[in-house]
């Protein structure tokens, strides 16, 4: 059965001769796996094959089977060309983080719009946003990815609740700490106000901070996504923002 919906390619990797297999989170029916045959070709049509990349995204109409692991696209176009994402390489090395958190923390394909508009609004503003609020980006879209997915960090830093008790996602007393891994004082307070996104442009950070808080969110979502692996575009941001 044929449905149109927008999607977004998270990933592409080569299929036989001339095919791709492209990871793409849609709007209907979220994370999906497309085959797309002939678009790696020496002939004028494989042009279309750059439409794939990771972070654009898609207007589709796809052929739909449930509980079918690889899909059919019948028609595919550009839904929004980006003005400077995939040329500009530190938004494009900020997005293909993102990608790649997307692509390997959610497995199943779940139908959720909100998540998928969180993803969009997510590129659409790193391809127009101020070049000095990219290096944060990372930290907001990791802890706001978090609050999506069911287990974002409750409350706020306060000197009555200092803790951050990363087990349990929340802020507390020592009083109220129950487990081990936790983190206090001015990285605390840094992961508190990371969570609210009116203040991405008012925090200085060092790039070792940066560094470090990144880590920390990584370690946040492992810890409540255990099967979530190494981050192989975690090395190439810190480089990219080091240089």
């Amino acid at each position: 059965m044929l449905h149109t919906t927008k999607g977004i390619v998270l990933r592409t990797i080569k299929y036989g001769d001339t095919s791709i297999v492209v990871s793409i989170y849609t709007e209907l029916f979220g994370i999906q796996s497309y085959l797309v045959n002939g678009v790696r070709t020496e002939r004028k049509s494989a042009s279309k094959a750059n439409i794939y990349q990771p972070s654009t995204l898609l207007d589709l109409i796809v052929y739909h089977t449930p509980n079918k692991n690889l899909q059919r696209i019948k028609e595919a176009r550009v839904h929004t060309i980006y003005q400077n994402l995939q040329t500009h390489i530190v938004r494009n090395t900020v997005a293909v983080y993102i990608a790649e958190l997307i692509s390997k923390t959610i497995s199943e394909p779940e139908t959720n719009a909100e998540l998928y508009e969180f993803f969009e609004t997510s590129f659409l503003w790193i391809d127009k946003a101020n070049e000095n609020e990219l290096a944060n980006f990372p930290l907001l879209f990791s802890l706001h990815f978090a609050r999506h997915l069911g287990f974002g960090i409750q409350d706020v830093y306060h000197t009555e609740t200092p803790i951050l008790d990363l087990q349990n996602g929340r802020f507390c007393s020592k009083q109220e700490l129950s487990g081990f891994d936790f983190i206090e004082g001015e990285t605390a307070q840094l992961i508190s106000n990371l969570c609210d996104e009116e203040l991405l442009k008012e925090i200085p950070l060092t790039q070792q901070k940066r560094k470090e808080l990144l880590g920390i969110c990584i370690h946040y979502l492992r810890l409540h996504i255990p099967h979530l692996p190494e981050l192989k575009s975690v090395a190439v941001l810190h480089e990219i923002f080091e240089a």
